[in-house]
């Protein structure tokens, strides 16, 4: 119960920053649509939608789940380098990023059958799974329902492993709302992700610029709200943790040290849970360890999937 308090104080603390905080960087205006992926992009229609998604390389497929707040940039400091082996691919998923963003529910059901619409779509029917945050929420139900479709996992600070008794989920639905995040400033944003951060980097900045760039141009902003909050319905509502023993898939784990959102504490609960699993511990830094630790986690993927796929 005490490391159950102790993970909704941290991450009550990082949704708090929504809401709290001063920061003086200058944001430049952005909309969805104008965010450069540096790759072409391409479309595929889901449940009558609009799906954006990446596919560069050759080689083995390997599959980026960006996390709750977040888009196909998740992994911008990434794909350059996996893509010198391997075929990349990413989407946002429906109301986020480029994609379409209809105020609908979500349901695991909704998020496995639009990722095996992404394997059709890129013609694959086995692939390396990234997921970052609730990115590796996504993973784990996907790799549950769809073994045969997963080669192996990469989880980095997955949500989903730890389970929150319903006070604690009323107060995580009651601070984080369309309402709440519609009235959210630009420093307010950045804030947060200096919050979340261990090391304020280049990467991390400009990553973080853009996301308050989002929010300063507010357009389709009210759908993305609608789609974040939806992710939270998932990851508090999720069962994996009491089905992810079933999996034998080969499990990468990395989590950064100082995570302020979804504590490393976690980590020995994940290990506990996931058979097979190797994890991998990144100090001196936070909840974006693709953005703060940038070579470090690189390297770490690449002896993963040259070892495993």
């Amino acid at each position: 119960m005490k490391s159950v308090m102790r993970t909704t104080v941290l991450i009550l603390l990082g949704l708090s920053a929504l809401i709290l905080g001063k920061c003086p960087e200058k944001v430049k205006e952005i909309s969805f649509k104008e965010m450069d992926y540096n790759y072409p992009e391409s479309t595929f229609s889901y449940e009558g939608h609009e799906v954006t998604y990446i596919d560069v390389g050759t080689g083995k497929p390997v599959v980026f789940l960006h996390g709750q707040a977040s888009d196909i940039t998740n992994f911008e400091t990434v794909y350059p380098v996996i893509g010198e082996k391997y075929r990349v691919l990413a989407l946002d998923y429906p109301g986020f990023g480029k994609s379409e963003k209809p105020e609908i529910e979500f349901s695991e059901q909704f998020l496995i059958e639009l990722i095996d619409e992404l394997y059709r779509e890129a013609g694959i029917e086995q692939a390396t799974i990234v997921g970052h945050s609730y990115g590796g929420c996504v993973a784990m139900i996907y790799g549950l329902a769809r073994p045969e479709n997963v080669d192996a996992m990469v989880l980095i600070s997955p949500a989903g492993i730890q389970v929150f008794p319903d006070q604690v989920k009323q107060s995580l639905r009651a601070s984080f709302t369309v309402e709440t995040i519609l009235n959210t400033t630009v420093e307010q944003v950045i804030d947060n992700y200096r919050r979340l951060g261990a090391e304020w980097t280049p990467e991390l900045e400009r990553y973080a610029l853009r996301r308050a760039g989002l929010l300063a141009n507010g357009e389709d902003y009210k759908g993305y709200a609608h789609a974040m909050v939806q992710a939270m319905e998932i990851m508090l509502g999720t069962t994996v943790r009491k089905r992810i023993g079933e999996t034998k898939i080969s499990t990468l784990i990395i989590w950064g040290r100082q995570d302020a959102l979804v504590p490393h504490f976690i980590s020995a609960e994940a290990v506990k849970y996931i058979p097979h699993a190797k994890l991998k511990t990144l100090e001196n830094c936070g909840h974006f360890p693709m953005f703060e630790c940038v070579d470090k986690f690189n390297q770490i993927l690449i002896d993963f999937l040259g070892e495993k796929i």
